[in-house]
């Protein structure tokens, strides 16, 4: 009887796995990915070859002043209106380049040394065509309505003296408030008077400490110059100021 199974003389019709085949295109994908790198590079190359490096630096050293306890001031250039815009000068002359060297070491500076009072909110430091601006806060430096400085805020003119002192540059002080007009039967009829006493204190103080007096001088612009709305408390606020402005050295 025969068995079950395999026939003999038949070929079994089961077909052995095949190898897979090894994908020849794949250095394609190599070959695009050295392309794609060497575009890159080539870009790279083309960006570093027209980079302004005299701006580089100055951004570099801003942005180091900034993140060690500082603020973007400096990234804007400030117009009397209160409005900011970018701006970035190409093409400088050597003297200009020279000038602005000096600012961005002025306004880092300035930034270290008062780096406590920065983020206490008790000055406000910036940088813009006029020079490097140390912002002192009215609501902060006087009463309400007063011209008296607080005697809490000597310590802080006194580290304002100290770095001014050190330094040639000519030094305005310009008185700033809002538009809120002065009530009541004060010592002051107007906005623009009230600036201007803060303004003169501000410049006596710092004579005390050291400042000459030949290279200050004071002017008031009362709320001629706001930086932000007068619309809001807050804007109020941060429109009511003295602004110690380093002059910057005029362009040769």
């Amino acid at each position: 009887m025969p068995t079950r199974g395999r026939v003999p003389g038949r070929r079994s019709t089961r077909r052995e796995p095949e190898e897979p085949k090894e994908n020849l295109d794949r250095w394609l994908l190599t070959y695009s990915d050295m392309i794609t790198l060497l575009l890159l590079f080539f870009i790279v190359l083309y960006t570093i070859s027209s980079l302004n490096v005299g701006k580089f630096k100055e951004i570099s050293s801003a942005l180091s002043a900034v993140f060690n306890g500082g603020n973007f001031g400096m990234l804007f250039d400030r117009s009397d209106a209160g409005t900011a815009n970018l701006s970035f000068p190409v093409n400088k002359q050597p003297a200009q380049v020279s000038q602005t060297h000096n600012q961005t070491y002025l306004y880092t500076r300035t930034i270290s040394e008062l780096n406590l009072y920065v983020k206490q909110h008790l000055v406000r430091v910036v940088s813009n065509q006029s020079g490097v601006t140390i912002s002192l806060p009215a609501d902060t430096e006087f009463a309400s309505g007063s011209a008296k400085i607080d005697p809490t805020y000597y310590p802080v003119l006194e580290h304002v003296a100290t770095l001014l002192a050190s330094i040639p540059n000519q030094i305005r002080i310009e008185g700033n408030s809002d538009n809120v007009p002065v009530g009541g039967a004060g010592r002051y009829s107007s906005n623009c008077q009230l600036a201007s006493a803060r303004a003169v204190n501000t410049l006596l103080t710092l004579r005390e400490y050291g400042v000459p007096q030949s290279r200050m001088s004071a002017i008031s612009y009362g709320s001629t110059r706001p930086l932000l709305s007068n619309d809001t408390p807050e804007g109020r606020a941060y429109n009511r100021r003295v602004d110690v402005v380093i002059v910057a050295p005029q362009k040769q």
